[in-house]
């Protein structure tokens, strides 16, 4: 997310444990199998691949370029792990002042600043008064290809 918070939208993720059991998932081949043999490909499930703990799992669709040389694009949709504890270097989603932002988190030396991973824009260097909160670790970024 990026600087206006005015459109964000959070999506909870996971598995409703009282759900009753979904129909089995299409199956992807990888390779030169064909799909009709039985060559014992498994059914994924993104679920399983992409969230570790689905009560504090959320999706966040990103807005801007800051994070792009981090590949993480406009549009992108960001895994965020509410349960992990930030540390220095990783992606985490903050709010800075009442807004989401995506940035790469620099803690060092008592120092902590939210870096952008695109030349052209600044990072963000909390001040006394400025109201920040680490929201979240973005775990994941799935991207669209279709153009």
């Amino acid at each position: 997310m990026d600087e206006s918070s005015a459109s964000h939208r959070l999506a909870r993720t996971g598995r409703n444990p009282t759900a009753p059991t979904a129909p089995p998932r299409a199956s992807v081949v990888i390779g030169f199998g064909s799909p009709a043999d039985d060559s014992g490909i498994t059914r994924l499930d993104l679920n399983d691949i992409l969230i570790r703990n689905g009560q504090a799992t959320f999706l966040m669709r990103i807005v801007g370029s800051a994070m792009r040389d981090a590949g993480i694009d406009a549009d992108d949709i960001a895994v965020v792990d509410r349960s992990i504890t930030p540390a220095h270097g990783q992606v985490v989603i903050a709010v800075v002042d009442r807004d989401f932002v995506c940035r790469r988190l620099h803690m060092q030396g008592g120092e902590l600043r939210l870096c952008a991973c695109d030349a052209t824009v600044a990072d963000i260097v909390p001040q006394e008064e400025t109201e920040l909160e680490i929201w979240g670790v973005v775990t994941t970024a799935i991207k669209s290809l279709v153009v």
